[in-house]
Parts: C-alpha cells; sequence; structure tokens
C-alpha cells in the first residue's frame, strides 16, 4: 500500500490539476473531503473522508473540453466550456491554455467515480489479489472504520509480492529485481 497518496478535493484549481498530470505518472486519484494532512500513532497518514476516485483521462477531458468556472463555488461556467459527452473520454490531452484558465476551476463531482473498490486496512493480500483479477481493477482504495482515505493499492503494489501457502499458511515474500537474474 502506499501511504502518500496524491488525492484532490471535489473542486479543484486547473492549475493544480495541471501540477499533479505533469509531475505524476499515476492513472487514479482519490477525492477526499479535505487536504488537512494529520498524522496518527501508526503513522499512515488520515486524508479525510474519501469521497470518490477520477482516472487521468478524464482530468484531461475536463481539461481540455474548458469545464471551467470561475469561482471555487462553481456556479459560473467560463466562455468555452463545452458540453462533455461519454465519447469525449476516449480522446487525448487539452491544448494549450490561457493565463485565466490556469486561475479557473474544475468541479470533479460530477465526473468522479462516487464509490471506488476499496477495502479496509486489515484485509488479506490473497482477498486484495482476487479482487484485482477478478474485476481486472488498476486501484483499489484503503479506508478506515470511518472511511478516511489511509492509501492506495495498485497493479504495480500487487506485483513486488509472491505468495505461497505451506502447511496451510501464507508466506509473502517481497520481489526484488535481483531475484529474477539468479
Amino acid at each position: 500500500m502506499r501511504k502518500d497518496v496524491i488525492v484532490m478535493l471535489p473542486k479543484e484549481r486547473v492549475s493544480r490539476v495541471l501540477e499533479i498530470l505533469c509531475s505524476t505518472s499515476h492513472h487514479g486519484f482519490p477525492v477526499v473531503d479535505n487536504l488537512t494532512l494529520s498524522v496518527n500513532d501508526d503513522e499512515i497518514p488520515d486524508y479525510g473522508h474519501l469521497k470518490g476516485l477520477i482516472l487521468k483521462s478524464q482530468l484531461i477531458t475536463l481539461i481540455q473540453k474548458r469545464v471551467f468556472y470561475e469561482d471555487c463555488n462553481c456556479c459560473t461556467e467560463v466562455a468555452g466550456c463545452e458540453p462533455v459527452q461519454l465519447s469525449d473520454f476516449a480522446e487525448e490531452y487539452p491544448r494549450s491554455l490561457s493565463e485565466e484558465d490556469y486561475n479557473c476551476w474544475l468541479n470533479l463531482i460530477p465526473y468522479m467515480h462516487p464509490s471506488p473498490h476499496r477495502v479496509s486496512m486489515n484485509t488479506s493480500l490473497p482477498s486484495i489479489f482476487h479482487l484485482f483479477r477478478g474485476l481486472g481493477l488498476r486501484h483499489v482504495v484503503v479506508v478506515n472504520d470511518e472511511n478516511k482515505l489511509r492509501g492506495i493499492i495498485t497493479r504495480k503494489d500487487l506485483a513486488r509480492f509472491k505468495e505461497r501457502r505451506t502447511f496451510g499458511s501464507y508466506i509473502v515474500r517481497e520481489l526484488f529485481v535481483s531475484d529474477f537474474h539468479s
């Protein structure tokens, strides 16, 4: 599980979204109710309540179609805002943006997945593996009992581990690149 999750608020500035898209190769971003980062005794950050998940491809489409708002309440659309169709989400990167566009806001609420697949902090590795394999998932968010985001698990995270069942118990070992050269 990755504890250093890049999260977004339901309403984000275009400049912050572009900064995140340019600085990371992640394909999914949890949407939370606040960005106040508090650390408990177990040193796993508390990101706030999970509201949904938005994909990189969706963010790119929203920027490309200029689905921007002038204020953080997302009441006044910017001139040139195009309606978004489902087919629009298959297109690629946005065209160039003006300086005014960077200060506008994106409302992620209508486009995010409001109930992404999630697991609790104590879910076993075999259960998570079967969830990924059975549903063909790319990411699963990890939440605590209060539905607060605690981390995210990707296929890449699962690929680092090898599970072996011995005498009725599971043994999990982390794999390293050097393991494949011997």
